[in-house]
């Protein structure tokens, strides 16, 4: 924008001081530290998780059917909603070759429908306040990696759904995804009991890194459609985006060094050689 002088005019950045946020997966690593990070600016915020507190509603997200009444039930609380930051996710290690089993369907329906759903329960009051709303998705939405067969599939499919909802809303909200790199928070528990550890595979982040990344992109005057919490996992994004035969032989390479080694837990045997 140009202004009388001539010169040119960045816009504002969007002020959180006053916002409405709804978080889900509010009581997670992510989450909590999210929450405090935006109350520090000024935004006034409820979440939506198992473990209730003060300023998180109890929901279990894997009910689809009571996920409209916990969303309207934080819309009411915060008087409307400006930026909606779905955020619930879980993986558990599953191979590709096995027939999707229950927890690989928890997976998905946790990691992909729950924020369909809360999404869906809150389209209206985000509109209706020209909102945001933010997806935490994951570097493994692109970084395909073997024994992780339900979370990748969760992860990709989460930016196709971001982008429907831009391409249908994209006059009355901004919808952005954040690819975080590997973070060691609890979410990884499960793998890591069966000894495989993902962290081989993708960069290293810390917790602060991420949050630092949800709230830039919160109050951009113009939110980018896709952001990756470091300039390295950006990278990694990119390479495994525009050169996928590239990054699969990588992936093979680091696999079959990890398997060599023992590194692959109790699917090491069950996997093989790549």
């Amino acid at each position: 924008m140009t202004g009388r002088a001539g010169f040119v005019r960045r816009p504002l950045p969007w002020e959180l001081t006053g916002k409405r946020v709804l978080i889900t997966g509010a009581a997670g690593a992510f989450g909590t530290a999210t929450a405090e990070a935006l109350r520090l600016r000024g935004a006034t915020v409820v979440g939506i998780d198992l473990q209730k507190s003060d300023d998180v509603i109890e929901c279990d997200l894997t009910r689809p059917d009571r996920i409209p009444a916990a969303v309207g039930e934080a819309i009411d609380r915060l008087g409307g909603l400006d930026l909606l930051i779905n955020n619930a996710g879980i993986g558990v290690p599953a191979l590709a070759g096995d027939a999707p089993d229950s927890v690989a369907r928890k997976v998905v329906e946790v990691n992909l429908f729950a924020g369909w759903g809360v999404t869906a329960a809150a389209l209206t009051a985000v509109r209706a306040s020209r909102g945001r709303v933010i997806f935490v998705s994951s570097a493994l939405a692109y970084v395909t990696l073997p024994l992780a067969a339900s979370y990748l599939v969760s992860k990709r499919a989460i930016d196709t759904y971001a982008d429907a909802l831009r391409i249908e809303n994209g006059r009355h909200l901004d919808v952005s995804v954040i690819y975080p790199g590997f973070v060691r928070t609890p979410i990884h528990d499960a793998s890591l009991a069966r000894g495989v550890d993902l962290g081989m595979f993708v960069p290293a982040e810390t917790v602060e890194q991420v949050v630092g990344t949800i709230v830039k992109v919160a109050e951009s005057a113009k939110p980018p459609r896709n952001r990756a919490s470091t300039r390295g996992t950006g990278v990694a994004v990119a390479l495994a985006r525009h050169l996928p035969a590239l990054t699969d032989r990588v992936i093979r390479l680091r696999t079959n060094q990890q398997r060599r080694r023992g590194g692959l837990g109790e699917l090491t045997d069950e996997l093989g050689k790549l």
